[in-house]
């Protein structure tokens, strides 16, 4: 692209799958996702949005309370309505889908549908094709190369394998960009090879794909928390990166790397993995490529000098490299080495610390026996409390915050209060283990990437590497233009204010799981 062109952007033709499986697991932050890509798209953008049950008029978004506007009156009451089973467990509560025009639903049958129509629009040949799929995932039966994209409904799941089967579909010479944000989504990055087979050839597409996480770990995205200003994944970040524009109207600057004049997906990926403050590990479809086509032992990637390393990062990689290898505090020349060592010996399963989840649970364990006493003394006053659907509820409701309000001015109830906080901080100094630990996954796959390029640029056979430079050029599209301003009525459910209270924060809810036990494994380079 010349520099006098560096900011147009090919006509684009959009397909979105977003939702849970099911309602309670179909939360806002996954409409959200949805929201936001479609005030990113250009004028002339063909779209077609696949969502939940395909009902706009379906209560099905999941959502909490935003607990930064609640008095601690309204905040302790909430913990014991929902210990009593006077709500639900996280709080939460259902409304009808804020995304426009709903399709059709999230279902196999519905995607193979559009697929097929898409294949037969006549200029596609002519258009960046871009499929978005934001929701749940599962891993594969016995299989991490086949995991699963979470669909709407009892045993409504795309597999690796199926997506493969409907993108043979499309005409094999219009570009197509997948980006996946559900857990263990990594899997899907197969979709380079022949039905999605990691020992089948490499596809002749136009292809390029980017997935929030590696095929056995699970990401970061599904709460049902309401502030879109303190959401921290992929989406987040890739797509301000793309469109210099954040989630909720915030300008993002210095993602153009080599200074051309545009944002590449190369340079939006490498912003993500520098920036996201979540437990994601990405990974993109050239890692796959590499991984298969360069047999090199890691006792061997990793005995390369970080200034090395650096030297044949190109600039989006050397930024990520070099701001991770700070903020990790990383230093040595061998410091590629230590952090590997560090990375696939020290981490559990899923990132968790168990000394962090210990403290966690000693300071849950002492907040749910101060709640369990707090409602037994709350039901005694105020009986009618017990049933949501009684006549006198919200009378009786408005009354005991009023109660419980007072109490707090005379501090009955701090020794609640104070558990509570130091629920939340507990919480907190989990997650920021794992997320630090996700740094140092990202940081090492990252210079194995750089090591594994330099080493098939240099030793690899010509075909091999003429299919490697064109899967290079495929990431390195601009696949949206920059964006102004955005309308604040188009922000969703974005606050101002944190929806921490205090320092609370209200925890995400996800479905997936792993099996893996083998915590080294499950974390591979």
């Amino acid at each position: 692209m010349h520099a006098n062109d560096a900011r147009r952007v090919d006509p684009l033709r959009v397909l979105i799958l977003g939702g849970g499986p099911s309602l309670e697991y179909n939360q806002v932050a996954i409409e959200s996702n949805v929201r936001y890509v479609h005030k990113l798209l250009p004028k002339g953008t063909t779209q077609t949005t696949l969502f939940a049950d395909g009902d706009a008029n379906h209560a099905s978004v999941l959502y909490e309370d935003d607990t930064s506007k609640q008095s601690n009156g309204e905040y302790i009451l909430s913990l014991f309505l929902q210990a009593a089973g006077g709500d639900s467990e996280s709080g939460g509560h259902y409304r009808k889908p804020n995304i426009g025009k709903v399709d059709g639903p999230s279902k196999r049958s519905e995607f193979a549908r559009q697929i097929g129509r898409i294949a037969q629009e006549p200029d596609l040949a002519h258009k960046q094709t871009l499929l978005y799929f934001t929701g749940h995932g599962s891993p594969g039966r016995g299989d991490y190369d086949n995991n699963f994209y979470d669909m709407w409904g009892k045993d409504e799941a795309l597999s690796v394998r199926e997506c493969a089967r409907q993108l043979e579909q499309l005409p094999s010479e219009a570009p197509v960009t997948l980006v996946m944000v559900q857990c263990f989504s990594g899997a899907f990055g197969n979709l380079l090879f022949e039905g999605g087979d990691p020992k089948g050839d490499v596809i002749s597409r136009d292809f390029a794909g980017f997935y929030a996480a590696v095929n056995n770990r699970v990401a970061a995205g599904c709460t049902s928390a309401v502030n879109e200003a303190e959401y921290h994944d992929f989406t987040s970040y890739f797509f301000a990166a793309l469109t210099g524009r954040d989630r909720v109207g915030r300008a993002v600057t210095g993602c153009d790397f080599n200074h051309d004049g545009r944002v590449g997906m190369n340079e939006a990926y490498c912003y993500t993995l520098l920036n996201d403050e979540s437990i994601d590990v990405p990974v993109c479809t050239s890692d796959f490529y590499l991984r298969r086509f360069v047999p090199m032992r890691d006792a061997d990637v990793f005995q390369t000098p970080w200034p090395t390393i650096v030297s044949w990062a190109d600039p989006a990689q050397k930024e990520a490299l070099e701001g991770l290898s700070t903020r990790l505090k990383l230093t040595g020349d061998d410091r590629l080495k230590n952090a590997y060592e560090r990375a696939f010996r020290g981490i559990p399963q899923n990132g968790r610390d168990p000394e962090a989840q210990a403290g966690y649970r000693q300071a849950q364990g002492k907040m749910n026996t101060l709640v369990r006493a707090g409602r037994r003394e709350l039901l005694r006053r105020y009986p009618d409390l017990r049933s949501t659907t009684s006549q006198s509820f919200a009378r009786t409701r408005k009354e005991a915050v009023a109660q419980l309000d007072r109490e707090v001015m005379e501090g009955k109830w701090k020794d609640l209060l104070d558990a509570s906080d130091a629920v939340a901080k507990a919480q907190q100094a989990s997650e920021n283990i794992d997320i630090a630990d996700s740094k140092l996954m990202r940081v090492v796959r990252l210079g194995k990437t750089v090591v594994l390029t330099h080493t098939l640029q240099q030793n690899g056979t010509p075909e091999v590497k003429a299919r490697f430079q064109k899967l290079l050029e495929a990431e390195g599209r601009t696949l949206l233009p920059p964006v102004g301003a955005l309308p604040k009525d188009t922000v969703g459910d974005y606050r101002t204010s944190d929806f921490l209270r205090g320092t609370i924060r209200r925890p995400s809810s996800c479905n997936c799981t792993s099996s893996t036990e083998d915590g080294a494994s499950m974390s591979g380079s």
